[in-house]
């Protein structure tokens, strides 16, 4: 079985050091403020509610039997 070569895009210790270089940027507060999934998420409801306020709201919530 040959062994197959992978080609990186950058090394691992490059990687580490950019990581590093953007970690010391955001603690000064040059880098800007980048949004979570929760800022897109709201952003997309904004801006899709009309449509989303059309359609009936379903409940995926099962309830277990009580006995």
């Amino acid at each position: 079985m040959a062994k197959e070569k992978y080609e990186r895009y950058c090394s691992i210790e490059e990687s580490i050091i950019q990581a590093c270089k953007e970690v010391n940027l955001m603690r000064k507060g040059l880098l800007p403020e980048q949004n979570d999934w929760r800022d897109w998420l709201d952003e997309l409801r904004e801006k899709y509610k009309d449509e989303l306020a059309d359609e009936p709201v379903v409940s995926k919530k099962k309830v277990a039997a009580r006995w």
